[in-house]
């Protein structure tokens, strides 16, 4: 496939930021891969994939992410109440990616909690994390007319909306990719996390250059707990035991080029069926193990497509679970990326 041509992009781009340290307003989450973004859902059990059998649900959920650890989504010089400016990130090694787990020995939960001891302190120590690397840096902050500051920006939790792909006993799968931090490009590490009901409120339909998506409220009703963002998906514990009927889950030899079907709920009226068409089939162990292409005129006349919000549905050959959507192409809404259900299970 010509990727300059079919660029593409993550059908979850929901999720955004909650809070920001030294930065005003919110950005949505995204992971570039090429034009590609990024986003959702799975937990753990052992068990061999093709002799499993799963729940698929399709169900629209709202997502609540807390990082553990602080993320560095960048860093500024700032200048000090003398007029003095002070790059102190650059000055200590700081870099955009670093993961700040804690400030003067208490863990590094909130911005709100960073600023608080940053504003109580004269000299901060911090405990950096750089891919799974730590080290202790003691430092002055700068007086600035807005208080003490270090010139870092700070990423603590992430919200959003996306698909749960399957259920197993008590736990849950989704997205078929993890979320990834916009500015950084890396995983976000999990502290804590939540699913919630969600209401969808509205649809932007995909078309040529510009993704679709869902669009809806969080609504507030507890599902489960998330307790791994892997580049699989999300994965957690449920509150309650699932409905449905249970199919097995195909293994990857199983998965053939033509019809299938996929399951989610793209306008609030509970999770549909909607026919699909799998144009290949390539077992790389990824979220881009499959080329699927939308043929359903009902979704079609809904969504354009694939959208934003849809990442993770299921998809069903044979009454087996093949996989889960993943991406959608942007320059053709009908068309995009799954991932093989034994590629992303594979860790249950």
């Amino acid at each position: 496939m010509n990727q300059n041509k079919n660029k593409f992009c993550s059908i979850n781009n929901t999720l955004k930021s909650d809070t920001k340290f030294q930065k005003d307003g919110d950005k949505k989450l995204s992971r570039i891969l090429k034009t590609a973004v990024t986003v959702m859902i799975f937990a753990a059990v052992s068990c061999t994939a093709h002799a499993m059998e799963a729940i698929p649900s399709g169900e629209c959920v709202g997502v609540k992410l807390y990082t553990d650890g602080l993320i560095v989504t960048d860093t500024t010089a700032v200048t000090g109440t003398d007029g003095t400016k002070n790059d102190i990130a650059k000055s200590f090694d700081i870099r955009k990616g670093d993961v700040i787990t804690s400030i003067n020995g208490r863990h590094a939960v909130s911005n709100e909690m960073f600023l608080d001891e940053l504003n109580a302190s004269g000299n901060v120590t911090l405990t950096i994390d750089r891919n799974g690397k730590t080290r202790e840096v003691e430092l002055t902050p700068a007086v600035t007319e807005s208080g003490p500051r270090l010139g870092l920006w700070l990423r603590d939790s992430t919200a959003g909306l996306g698909t749960v792909t399957c259920y197993y006993n008590d736990t849950f799968a989704a997205l078929g990719h993890g979320i990834f931090d916009m500015d950084t490009g890396n995983i976000m590490p999990v502290g804590r996390g939540i699913i919630q009901g969600c209401r969808i409120t509205s649809i932007s339909k995909g078309r040529s250059g510009s993704p679709g998506a869902i669009r809806g409220d969080i609504n507030g009703e507890f599902l489960g707990t998330i307790t791994a963002n892997t580049e699989n998906g999300l994965f957690g514990k449920i509150t309650t035991a699932p409905s449905g009927t249970p199919v097995e889950v195909a293994a990857k030899n199983e998965v053939k080029c033509g019809k299938a079907k996929i399951l989610a709920d793209v306008d609030g009226n509970g999770v549909c069926e909607y026919s699909i068409n799998i144009k290949s089939v390539m077992p790389f162990g990824g979220e881009h193990d499959m080329i699927i292409k939308v043929t359903d005129e009902k979704l079609l006349e809904k969504t354009g497509g694939i959208v934003q919000g849809m990442s993770g549905a299921p998809i069903i050959q044979n009454n087996k679970l093949i996989g889960a959507v993943t991406h959608v192409f942007v320059n053709d809404s009908t068309s995009g990326y799954a991932i093989l259900a034994e590629n992303m299970l594979k860790d249950i």
